[in-house]
């Protein structure tokens, strides 16, 4: 291949071709400038074609989509040319590195929607999830893509802000979309909260009813109310959920032990009387959620599970840092079960010395060990 020709005949080329005078028209170059470009492309130099970009950035404000391709398809060239709002850019070809850029770069909003339009489902894919994103028409290309994965990444993406992007997607025929953005914690707008809370796959309500950012009284009303077990655990689960009313519904949902079991465990379960009716309830499990609950303060509650028949709430009660109360400690240290006493004489909240007295006492070489 004759390597006589370089960038800076291209260069002569284009200094030599008049730019026409409307600034945002698009500029048609002639096709000897094309060829002559494809031609030190073929010389796979990425040096070469970056300084090429360079030169055609100085002297073209913008060009065509039919020029762009003329180059781009060459089967030689290294590097991508794509228009830019500031002129002309170029990117590596290699699909790999591109991926790369998509997801992990905090690369430009032109180059986002160059990616969007990639024909790799890769490229398209890394870029529907990556915490760059901020172009709202790359995002719009996304939500349109015919690939459910590529739309699922985008969906989940925490970035994605824009209303119109989350309308669509509430609406698409995926459930699989519907529910990863309805987990989104980006999905604040009541509108489509509300949408997804009546959406008939139950796996789309219960994604809703554990995202952190459902405060809408209205919307977790709802889903306490949802014929769907799955869906009112997953909201019984969900830390934003603080309402009295809401977590006096659930504790006593008797549909499933699954939903008073996740409430049991949810530190946003700072309800005394909340939590002395799940002290009481016939589900070991459940009791045994509560026990460990680091939000456990209720005295009468802690109480109750000290004295519980299963040991396994015993056990529980007597590592939660949060075990408060003095009768219970006493209660817990003469109780019958070893692993129960072990476990109180680690426990950094034993303050009671009725407790540590009985403990002292104590003939288990374990709970001797860490008393020492």
């Amino acid at each position: 291949m004759d390597n006589s020709i370089s960038h800076s005949s291209v260069s002569a080329l284009v200094a030599n071709y008049t730019i026409p005078p409307q600034a945002s028209a698009p500029v048609e170059l002639p096709s000897e400038i094309w060829r002559e470009i494809a031609t030190v492309a073929s010389a796979n130099s990425v040096l070469t074609l970056r300084e090429i970009s360079r030169d055609l950035r100085s002297a073209v404000g913008s060009l065509d989509q039919a020029n762009l391709n003329r180059i781009n398809q060459h089967p030689n060239s290294t590097v991508v040319i794509y228009q830019s709002g500031d002129g002309v850019r170029s990117v590596t070809r290699d699909p790999e590195t591109q991926a790369v850029m998509a997801r992990y770069e905090d690369i430009s909003r032109a180059l986002q929607e160059f990616f969007s339009h990639s024909n790799d489902n890769n490229i398209r894919w890394h870029l529907a999830g990556s915490r760059s994103l901020s172009s709202e028409t790359a995002q719009q290309t996304l939500a349109q893509d015919q690939d459910a994965e590529i739309r699922l990444a985008l969906a989940g993406n925490p970035n994605l802000s824009s209303e119109a992007r989350q309308e669509a997607l509430a609406q698409d025929q995926n459930a699989d979309v519907r529910a990863a953005l309805a987990r989104n914690p980006s999905l604040t707008s009541d509108a489509r909260q509300e949408a997804l809370a009546q959406d008939q796959n139950a796996d789309v309500r219960a994604a809703l009813a554990r995202n952190p950012s459902l405060n809408s009284d209205a919307r977790q009303e709802a889903l306490a109310q949802d014929q769907s077990a799955d869906v009112r655990a997953a909201l019984a689960r969900n830390p934003s959920l603080t309402s009295d009313a809401r977590q006096q519904r659930l504790a006593q949902d008797q549909g499933a032990w699954c939903v008073r079991l996740a409430l049991a465990g949810n530190p946003s379960l700072t309800s005394d009387s909340r939590q002395l009716i799940l002290a009481q309830d016939q589900d070991k499990w459940v009791r045994v959620a509560l026990a460990g609950n680091p939000s456990l303060s209720s005295e009468a509650a802690q109480q109750t599970l000290a004295q519980d028949q299963d040991a396994e709430v015993r056990v529980a009660l007597a590592r939660n840092p949060s075990l408060s109360s003095e009768a219970a400690q006493q209660t817990l240290a003469q109780d019958p079960n070893e692993w129960v006493r072990r476990d109180l004489v680690r426990n950094p909240s034993l303050s009671s010395e009725a407790a540590q007295q009985i403990l002292a006492q104590d003939q288990d070489v374990g709970v001797q060990i860490f008393l020492r």
